[in-house]
């Protein structure tokens, strides 16, 4: 009886275990088809969305510039348009007038690449085509400390590359440029071409300062230096690191309104710099105001006014000003030891020049 009852137990305890196993089955089974059933959803939530991702960017490619382009893109397109456009009208009249210099052609040199010459008319395609498809090139050139010899600062250049990968240099295309009319365009999208560069050199590098240099002719351009403005404003964490450097012609013949974009841009943190100074007499405490930090001045020509037996250029007293004023002075073009010497006499707070390093591109500035 004893027994009986034992098997009976044993018998309703595997029934119990078999049944749970059957219900947890179902449960299972119930689950994968729910999961299937949301795959499948998200499968067609997929595809829908990529339909709809397809058919925005067929309405964007037919929406005007001005809504679909944030203010970087906005700045470029007008200045490839007006680039373009330009450049074909220089090429026609190229075409139907040839210019006799044309003959003697332009050479674009990359190292030790083979030259190649180019007429006019194919210089300005080959310009043009080169900043379209963002081929420019950033080159980087030390600022350091002194006496240390830390490097502090990077000054930019830009040079356009061409399909072929060789350098486009100012020499080469500024004179063609000129004559077509076209130095505007090709220095405003340069300066906006260096800003990008910049913005990606700065992340490995976040501890230097860059000069990007703004032309006269960019600064002279109004309806460009409003969208500019706007382009930097959004670009504000710039500030830290971005210096824009203006030369002095161009700052003594600036007008009220080219006065007041530098204000704007010195509003969103912007500092400057004085370059290519000729003349010694400058009103730093008004250039201070305007948001100046920092002046640039040949060694050569500091070496002549302030050094000698009756020296016209009182460094004691300049530099006393530029401190007063929270200014450095930067000597560019040292290029050997016996210079630097000289100038460190003058206790000169940064130094440039080929002793300290010549302009090299940024790895993947392309």
């Amino acid at each position: 009886m004893v027994a009986a009852g034992g098997g009976l137990a044993v018998f309703c305890a595997v029934l119990h275990v078999a049944v749970a196993q059957r219900l947890r089955a179902r449960v299972l089974e119930t689950r994968v088809r729910e999961l299937t059933r949301d795959v499948d959803g998200l499968h067609v939530e997929v595809e829908a969305a990529r339909a709809e991702l397809d058919s925005m960017r067929i309405r964007l490619d037919d929406m005007p510039d001005a809504e679909k382009l944030s203010s970087e893109l906005k700045v470029l397109g007008g200045l490839l348009r007006q680039l373009s456009e330009k450049k074909e009208a220089a090429v026609g009249k190229a075409l139907a007038a040839p210019d006799s210099r044309a003959g003697t052609g332009a050479e674009i040199k990359h190292a030790t690449a083979p030259a190649v010459v180019l007429g006019e008319a194919q210089l300005l395609e080959a310009v043009e085509r080169g900043l379209r498809e963002e081929k420019v090139e950033l080159y980087l050139q030390p600022v350091v400390s002194l006496p240390q010899r830390r490097r502090r600062f990077y000054e930019c250049f830009s040079r356009i590359v061409t399909e072929g990968g060789r350098l486009i240099m100012p020499e080469q295309y500024i004179p063609v440029a000129e004559r077509a009319g076209l130095v505007a365009a090709i220095d405003n999208l340069l300066l906006v071409r260096c800003v990008q560069l910049v913005r990606r050199a700065r992340r490995d590098q976040p501890d230097v300062g860059f000069f990007c240099n703004i032309s006269s002719e960019s600064l002279a351009d109004a309806d460009f230096f409003q969208d500019f403005i706007a382009f930097m404003a959004e670009n504000k964490q710039l500030a830290e690191t971005l210096i824009f450097e203006f030369d002095q012609a161009s700052i003594a013949a600036g007008d009220y309104v080219s006065r007041v974009n530098l204000q704007r841009l010195r509003g969103f943190g912007y500092r400057f710099s004085l370059d290519q100074v000729t003349d010694m007499d400058l009103d730093l405490e008004d250039l201070a105001s305007q948001g100046f930090r920092y002046i640039k001045v040949g060694a050569h020509m500091l070496h002549e006014l302030a050094r000698g037996d009756d020296p016209i250029l009182d460094m004691r007293a300049l530099k006393g000003a530029l401190d007063r004023n929270a200014m450095d002075l930067i000597v560019e073009k040292i290029e050997s030891e016996d210079m630097l010497l000289d100038m460190l006499e003058l206790r000169v707070d940064f130094g440039q020049g080929y002793l300290f390093g010549e302009p090299r591109p940024l790895a993947g500035s392309r």
